[in-house]
């Protein structure tokens, strides 16, 4: 998608969540860094086209089907790319063609990064615990109960890292805002969803890029 110009100084970095977390409490999905271009004011878009960058074409459905239902529940035409290519990803130039003929004023591209990791905190705890000991003088036997201390660990838990950018088309097209998600559950069509629903549309709307929610 390099057809579209990167602004080089009119954003500003958003970072909103260190990697490294104590995950007892915290969501499975959560979102990483933000970025989005301060000078773009258009109003929010409506007519869109949503492209997946994945070569596993099931994989591209649901994210590309996610983002176009959440899409159109805040009043957005969006048009998933398997719809216009199905069999492969469409090259820059097929995109620039589409936008022509097909008036989108804007563009969804979601892409996989490299897994991570988190690191989850587990606190040290007092277990109580019954311990069997003999009588050395009748050799009989006996349980008493002691308090043991478990102390805290450290496990790795493997993260799944998303981005979504947002590309206007406007004024020859540029990148206008971009976000990252992360979850530690299972990739299925609900933890999609959630990241969509949950994370992504709700912070698109707060940079002013789409609607209100439909009732």
């Amino acid at each position: 998608m390099r057809a579209f110009r990167r602004p080089l100084s009119r954003g500003v970095a958003v970072p909103l969540l260190a990697v490294a977390a104590v995950l007892s409490g915290c969501a499975a999905a959560q979102m990483g860094n933000m970025w989005r271009d301060e000078s773009f004011h258009a109003a929010p878009m409506t007519n869109v086209l949503v492209v997946s960058l994945r070569t596993d074409g099931v994989k591209r459905r649901l994210w590309e089907d996610a983002l176009a239902n959440g899409l159109a529940g805040r009043g957005a035409k969006a048009t998933p790319s398997y719809l216009l290519w199905a069999n492969a990803l469409p090259d820059t130039q097929q995109v620039i063609e589409a936008v022509r003929a097909n008036g989108y004023d804007g563009v969804f591209v979601n892409m996989r990064p490299p897994d991570g990791q988190m690191q989850n905190v587990i606190p040290g705890y007092v277990n109580r615990e019954s311990v069997t000991r003999q009588n050395p003088f009748t050799g009989a036997y006996y349980t008493v109960w002691q308090d043991v201390q478990v102390p805290e660990r450290t496990e790795a838990v493997a993260v799944a890292n998303f981005k979504t950018d947002v590309w206007t088309t406007k004024d020859g097209g540029r990148l206008v805002w971009s976000g990252s998600s992360m979850t530690t559950d299972a990739v299925t069509a609900l933890s999609i969803q959630t990241q969509v629903e949950n994370l992504l549309l709700p912070e698109m709307a707060k940079a002013g890029l789409l609607g209100g929610k439909k009732k």
